[in-house]
């Protein structure tokens, strides 16, 4: 143990692996955001200077499933699209999280017909979902903001 001489108290702060991991997963968040329609323009508004996703440790989009841990899935999802998006999400490494943005990716939105998907939940799991048409950038970081607050509470319980 290493001592301070100017107040003789120790240098470390006493915690375990886990939880020193769930914090660092908690403020390195790298998301994949795949856009079919609007609401990706919302995510765009999202890690604009204004709203400043970044903040949160959310710094950069990526596009490469492999370097991703969050899977930020917008928009309407066409039948023929479900195949594509679920080989995304098994190329994303564990742990991985995934968000539902707008009404569309929550529950098909207004589009009650075959060619849509009624929901992204329907093929791969939704940690959150944010329902809107199309949600607010507040709405995304919000969300971003609980993912954070489970990602340590779910380590706490183990």
């Amino acid at each position: 143990m290493v001592s301070n001489t100017m107040s003789g108290s120790p240098e470390f702060i006493p915690t375990s692996l886990t939880r020193l991991a769930a914090w660092a997963r908690q403020q390195s968040l790298t998301p994949m955001s795949l856009g079919t329609a609007c609401c990706a323009a919302e995510i765009m508004a999202a890690q604009g200077a204004r709203f400043d996703l970044a903040r949160l440790g959310v710094e950069a989009l990526h596009t490469v499933p492999q370097q991703a841990d969050i899977l930020l899935v917008s928009g309407r999802i066409a039948l023929k699209m479900a195949p594509v998006i679920k080989r995304v999400y098994e190329r994303i490494p564990a742990p991985k999280w995934v968000v539902a943005l707008g009404a569309c990716a929550c529950s098909g939105g207004i589009f009650d017909t075959y060619s849509v998907v009624q929901g992204v939940d329907r093929f791969i799991p939704v940690d959150v979902y944010v329902p809107g048409c199309p949600p607010r950038p507040e709405d995304i970081i919000d969300a971003i903001q609980l993912l954070q607050n489970e990602i340590v509470s779910s380590n706490k319980e183990n």
